[in-house]
């Protein structure tokens, strides 16, 4: 029972070590797989007009010529396009990019081929390369894809290969690459571009020739390019720092889980040290040397942690299946999902973890042995379990059990509370009974060649007529158009002037309904009309942070917008309540909405919402079928609910509860456990003083009292230690935290108090053994 108990104590710490590490190591930590790696790089511009974290492209056209400093520089853009010549019209993501990025990175395809230079040639067919999540998920897996013909944006293209799955270069979420065919002459778009450096060439190098690149080009152009800084830096394939945090909170939150389950290994096994002083003390007198029991006891700890990590593979197995559901669900892919797998550098951590323990759970009994009276062992005949040492080490056992698992339980009790903090604020959203659906028309990048919906009349007629159309279904109460849902991760932006000079503005066009099917209050002046067609005068909602940014110190409605040109100079007719834009976490920033009768922008990504009396997604399949009576080659895409849009906006900390949730339960499990068994050792072990106290006159209140305050003090000990650590680590949490301190007292006290419960619990058990006991038996004992 005791080999058992250890195993499968150190089984749970080491399984759930190895799970999360395989995420971290496939997300974060596995150097990347192309050709020359090392010598990426990411090349970006910016200047005191824009910070575009990119490259304009005739920059780019002059610097890949410098093959003094890159053997190859190339350049891709994100793209969205509609496919049909397939089943079902569909969305797809796509990178428009140079045709020797493949080359450069050392990719092959797994059928076909990839991009090759040739098809950079203006004059060469169009061709596209998917990857192997599209092709299963389009084309069903289907082998003879390749020469396949089909249409992007109303393009023909053919496919000439398919990626195999660990291939994600830049977006992991990319479905297809197409040529970009960049030329002398093309003086539009910003590109991201990636080169490999020569052999032999610093970056330093290359970062000094970029500064005297930049300032010739500043030159050139001084109005445009005033400030111009060409940024190198290394490439790398991480999450944003928000998703990076969340993987190192994860682990250093699986890493407590494995310090407690080592705390209560330490625990069990100094116990048997105790028990096992008399077989020491023979040893030693039979002829046997220090280092000869420190052999046997490093054997043993070896054994049971060689096992305890055998078990632990197999826990992480099934822990990982679970924790790779998990994941698929998130709306937004971590990079390199695929990858994550108990492989070889998953096992070489495993192993490295078994040694580390095993030589960490040594150590108490090694001192034990080593500080152990044996003339008094021998001269008693038995353990001398009551002395101070082991006292002493036991009580610092409970103490670390406590300080760990208070610092899990705080995480978890923050990262539940801003959850909740989150799930229940006013966003300015009414979510229920909502639907939203994208019908995107065209391309962001590029002109559909057939002229359908190219123009913005042709746009606005389409959607024109797809709302009376829509209106016409049976259970619609309202029903709008706009160019992007909040909370989609996409956003649009005007150049607007403001009291700060002219920047973006974050903004959305819209039909007259929008508000009301959203439930965005009004708070002052009207919503749109359909009298705000195009040749009427231009008019805007603003919301109530640009209201107070552009009018602090009068009504907006009335006012103009300050400025010419897109929704510049527009009349104010109304000022609506703050909404989240591309985040729940972050403050909304200013924002204009514009009636899409007078002015439309990001028509490719144009949404559908439509609140209805019923069951919305009842309603999904008469809407699709409405919407092809318009098109019957119109894509329609991510069909959900306003709350699954929701939830899937504040998937990083519904994740995060759900996992800190887990590893504290845990924790809690095992620090009882623990607490109960330290306890009810100890409290063995000092029977024969139980028994002469109770001869005393002790009573058995008395004795309760004596084992709970040996149980509680520590654990209180634990807890005022760990509380000061807690205090230092708060900063960090603050930054994945909502509306919600990282020194919440809430989530301070209720993890305290449940600490010292689940102690209490523990410890009521063998406190009440020793205090019903039969004194008299135990002194005739002795």
């Amino acid at each position: 029972m005791f080999a058992a108990g250890v195993i499968a104590i150190l089984a749970l710490g080491i399984g759930a070590s190895t799970a999360v590490f395989s995420v971290v190591d496939a997300v974060l930590l596995r150097p990347l797989q192309y050709t020359s790696a090392d010598r990426l790089v990411k090349i970006e511009e910016n200047t005191t007009k824009r910070e575009m974290n990119a490259m304009f492209s005739p920059d780019f056209l002059r610097l890949r010529t410098r093959t003094d400093l890159f053997d190859n520089a190339t350049a891709y853009v994100r793209d969205d396009v509609t496919v049909t010549g397939i089943d079902e019209p569909a969305q797809a993501i796509v990178s428009r990019a140079s045709a020797g990025l493949f080359t450069m990175l050392g990719a092959r395809a797994r059928l076909g081929r990839a991009l090759v230079e040739a098809d950079d040639d203006p004059s060469a067919p169009n061709v596209a390369v998917l990857s192997d999540r599209f092709w299963r998920r389009v084309f069903r897996g289907d082998p003879s894809v390749v020469g396949r013909v089909i249409l992007l944006s109303d393009e023909l293209y053919t496919v000439a290969g398919v990626m195999p799955p660990d291939f994600e270069f830049a977006y992991s979420n990319m479905d297809l690459w197409v040529p970009i065919r960049l030329r002398p002459g093309f003086t539009s778009g910003w590109l991201e571009v990636v080169a490999r450096m020569r052999a032999g060439i610093s970056i330093w190098h290359v970062r000094n020739a970029m500064e005297v690149a930049a300032h010739q080009f500043e030159r050139e152009d001084p109005k445009e390019k005033a400030g111009l800084r060409i940024k190198v830096s290394p490439w790398q394939e991480t999450p944003t720092r928000e998703y990076e945090l969340t993987l190192v909170f994860i682990l250093g939150a699986v890493g407590l889980v494995l310090m407690i389950a080592c705390v209560n290994v330490v625990s069990l096994l100094l116990s048997r040290a105790v028990q096992r002083q008399k077989e020491m003390a023979i040893r030693a007198s039979l002829g046997a040397g220090l280092w000869q029991v420190v052999r046997q006891l490093l054997a043993e700890s070896f054994e049971l942690a060689l096992a305890g990590s055998a078990a632990g593979i197999v826990i992480a197995h099934y822990a990982l299946q679970s924790l790779i559901q998990q994941l698929a669900r998130l709306p937004i892919p971590l990079p390199h999902v695929q990858r994550i797998a108990l492989d070889e550098r998953v096992l070489l951590f495993d192993v490295t973890l078994c040694l580390t323990l095993a030589g960490i759970i040594s150590v108490a009994p090694i001192l034990m042995a080593s500080k152990t009276d044996l003339q008094a062992v021998l001269r008693s005949g038995h353990a001398s379990g009551g002395s101070r040492t082991s006292g002493r080490l036991f009580s610092v056992l409970i103490a670390s059990e406590s300080a760990f698992t208070f610092l899990l339980l705080v995480g978890s009790g923050l990262m539940i509370r801003s959850l909740v903090r989150l799930e229940e604020a006013d966003h300015g959203f009414h979510p229920d009974h909502v639907l939203t659906m994208r019908v995107p028309v065209g391309s962001l990048r590029k002109l559909r060649p057939g002229g359908k919906y190219d123009t913005k009349p042709e746009q606005m007629a389409y959607y024109h007529e797809l709302v009376e159309r829509l209106h016409r279904v049976p259970g619609v109460k309202a029903l709008a158009v706009v160019n992007n849902l909040p909370l989609s991760n996409v956003n649009t932006s005007l150049d607007q002037n403001g009291p700060n000079g002219r920047g973006f503005v974050a903004a959305r066009t819209i039909s007259p309904e929008y508000f009301s099917v959203m439930g965005t209050r009004l708070i002052a002046g009207r919503f749109f009309s359909e009298a705000d067609q195009k040749e009427s005068p231009g008019v805007a909602i603003i919301n109530e942070r640009l209201a107070r940014e552009l009018f602090p110190d009068r009504n907006a409605v009335g006012d103009k917008l300050p400025g010419e040109g897109s929704g510049d100079g527009a009349m104010v007719v109304g000022v609506v309540q703050n909404t989240p834009q591309m985040s729940y976490e972050t403050p909304p920033n200013g924002e204009i909405y514009l009636p899409y009768t007078q002015f439309i922008f990001g028509a490719f990504l144009s949404s559908i919402v439509v609140r209805t009396s019923g069951d919305p997604l009842a309603l999904a399949g008469a809407l699709k079928r409405a919407i092809w009576t318009v098109d019957a080659n119109q894509p329609i895409v991510k069909i959900e609910t306003l709350n699954d849009v929701i939830a899937d906006a504040i998937w990083r900390p519904r994740f995060s509860a759900w996992i800190f949730s887990v590893l504290g339960g845990l924790a809690l499990l095992l620090t009882s456990a623990g607490v109960y068994g330290v306890v009810a050792y100890t409290t063995a072990l000092r029977t024969r003083e139980v028994g002469i106290r109770v001869a005393m006159g002790a009573t058995p209140r008395d004795v309760i009292g004596v084992v709970l305050r040996g149980a509680m003090i520590p654990l209180v000990a634990g807890l005022a230690v760990s509380l000061a650590v807690a205090f230092m680590l708060s900063r960090l949490l603050a930054s994945v935290l909502y509306e919600i301190s990282g020194t919440d007292p809430v989530a301070y006290l209720s993890s305290s108090a449940l600490i010292l419960a689940i102690g209490a619990v523990a410890s009521a058990r063998p406190a009440l053994r020793a205090a019903t006991g039969d004194p008299m038996q135990t002194l005739r004992a002795e």
